[in-house]
């Protein structure tokens, strides 16, 4: 008898693993594929990889206007393929290895729900106190005939010359961004009048100019069933994922209007002794990081250790600039009843900024006026992925502008405009 089966090997899958390990559980995960879901495999991970070169390619060509000398820059996609997919492979070989050491067993099965108390994977009965639905997510089945998802683009062994993109989501956006640097053409087709509806409009707006900038086309307002698309394109359909339940049986669980499993904040199901976590999860925000931290939470509750409020989630775009936030706006806080208060710091004052950019950015930090307390941010400009790390400890610990001020931040470096924009927004408490 295991005190917890885990159904799929993603971030959320295997974070419940490792934590229930920890807290003494005998547990068995099951993965019929890949170790590390699509976050590893087809996601994160080997987008990041070719961000990181899109990156390292466009500064060089940047850098000539400062007295770099170099020759024609250009990118042997075969070999970066050859790149990325080694690196994909040697995190999960990572993995799998952790796993054994964890004493975690692994079966590589697809597995069914037979009961709340047992699983059924290749011809086996595994008995369990507790199940964990972690099967993630999927891209939507692209509509247009031809036309692959992020998935299938990243399976490509040629980099696409020329590449089309319906859709103004994170995936549409830092696919946009990765190939325009790498130096293919680039167009979005998108049905609203701006990228990145979820987000903060003045961050959707700034990276949308920012997008153009570099000659990326984006077209507004468009209709996809009568969208006439040239010969030659490779098209990314990039209109959002859902929850994979393909094989769970809805005896067990409920399925909620996006598809998803509804779940409440321990991550129970309807059916006493199963859970569900990650990107299956009803109205999940589709993060690793999220993903995670729900599957470690359902491993503690599991251990008898009652998790507190969910954190803050933290969004990322790897764009050019990053854009990252976390919390809420003024707008939501204001929604709320809440007495918000926002201060923006611009970074072309950023010596680090200026050295690593021209791209505009900036960073936006709102408060509680009466305690002070950091509500949320949102951020756009260099390594923001990184700094929004040092806001997000601070909207979950309830930290005041005062508190982060006492804090002495490092010159010159991107992370001291927090500093700055503290300071500003410390004065409007004050009527400054």
């Amino acid at each position: 008898m295991y005190d917890l089966a885990i159904i799929g090997g993603g971030p959320a899958g295997y974070s419940a693993a490792f934590e229930a390990a920890r807290l003494h559980l005998k547990t068995v995960l099951f993965e019929a594929k890949h170790l590390g879901g699509t976050c590893l495999n087809e996601g994160c991970v080997p987008t990041k990889y070719l961000a990181h070169l899109a990156g390292v390619c466009a500064s060089v060509k940047a850098s000539e206007k400062d007295g770099l000398m170099v020759g024609e820059v250009g990118i042997d996609y075969a070999r970066t393929k050859l790149g990325m997919d080694k690196l994909v492979s040697s995190l999960r070989d990572g993995l799998e290895q952790h796993l054994g050491r964890e004493a975690i067993e692994l079966v590589r099965e697809r597995a069914y729900i037979s009961s709340p108390e047992e699983i059924l994977a290749g011809g086996k009965r595994y008995p369990a106190r507790n199940i964990l639905i972690a099967t993630g997510a999927c891209a939507k089945k692209p509509f247009i005939e031809g036309a692959v998802s992020s998935d299938g683009l990243l399976k490509r062994q040629t980099m696409p010359s020329r590449l089309h993109i319906l859709g103004g989501g994170a995936i549409a956006v830092e696919f946009a961004d990765i190939f325009r640097r790498l130096g293919a053409e680039v167009a979005i087709s998108i049905r609203a009048d701006r990228i990145l509806r979820n987000w903060d409009r003045e961050i959707a707006v700034s990276l949308m100019q920012s997008m153009k900038r570099k000659g990326i086309a984006i077209h507004r307002q468009c209709d996809f069933k009568n969208l006439a698309l040239e010969e030659g394109l490779v098209v990314l359909s990039a209109l959002g994922r859902k929850a994979n339940i393909e094989g769970i049986n809805r005896e067990w669980v409920e399925i909620g209007p996006a598809g998803g499993i509804i779940t409440d904040a321990y991550g129970r199901t309807k059916t006493a002794g199963i859970f569900a976590a990650g990107d299956v999860v009803e109205g999940s925000w589709q993060l690793a990081h999220t993903g995670m931290e729900e599957g470690r939470r359902v491993a503690g509750y599991l251990a008898g250790i009652l998790p507190g409020k969910p954190a803050a989630v933290v969004r990322c775009l790897y764009t050019d600039p990053e854009v990252a936030s976390v919390g809420m706006t003024e707008a939501e806080a204001a929604a709320e009843g809440l007495d918000a208060v926002s201060a923006k710091q611009n970074l072309y004052a950023n010596a680090r900024t200026r050295i690593a950019t021209s791209e505009r950015g900036f960073m936006k930090v709102v408060a509680d006026r009466k305690s002070h307390k950091i509500l949320g941010a949102q951020l756009m400009g260099e390594r923001a992925g990184d700094i929004v790390a040092e806001l997000a400890l601070a909207v979950n610990g309830g930290l005041s502008v005062e508190a982060l001020l006492a804090s002495t931040r490092p010159h010159p470096s991107y992370c001291e405009a927090i500093t700055d924009v503290l300071q500003a927004l410390g004065g409007k408490f004050h009527g400054i």
